[in-house]
């Protein structure tokens, strides 16, 4: 059954998505709805990690719309998008994140470091903030 526009914090209609001849996506439509928890199932190649990456601002859409909250939103970077609230958690360490760390270093590790790439806070605070992001989850 479709859920009311209001009960719609995300939703992505007709989005395409081609690298050189290769069509990642085409026409990909998903509403999200506030506090729901959603798994991106499909083949090798089917288009997962491109969705993610146009939600999370990493790539830029050649065609359709994302919705954020009623409004729609174009994010032109990762920070863009994380601003906006959407943010990426990866499954495996070997997709993203940076190793020798622990996962909760891995969760906040854009928030915490220095454009140097110094932690700024110490191992408490990191796992605080870890706790914080997983109770979201």
């Amino acid at each position: 059954m479709p859920q009311a526009a209001s009960a719609i914090a995300v939703s992505v209609t007709g989005i395409e998505k081609s690298f050189g001849p290769t069509r990642a996506l085409a026409g990909a439509d998903l509403d999200v709805a506030p506090g729901e928890v959603v798994a991106l199932m499909g083949a090798n190649g089917a288009g997962k990690s491109t969705l993610v990456k146009i939600l999370s601002g990493s790539y830029t859409p050649d065609a359709g719309t994302i919705m954020l909250d009623g409004r729609a939103v174009a994010f032109a970077s990762p920070s863009a998008a994380k601003a906006a609230g959407i943010a990426t958690v990866h499954q495996a360490t070997d997709q993203a994140g940076a190793p020798g760390l622990t996962v909760a270093e891995n969760l906040v590790l854009d928030e915490l470091c220095s454009p140097g790439g110094r932690f700024l806070v110490s191992n408490r605070s990191i796992r605080k903030r870890a706790k914080e992001i997983a109770a979201l989850i």
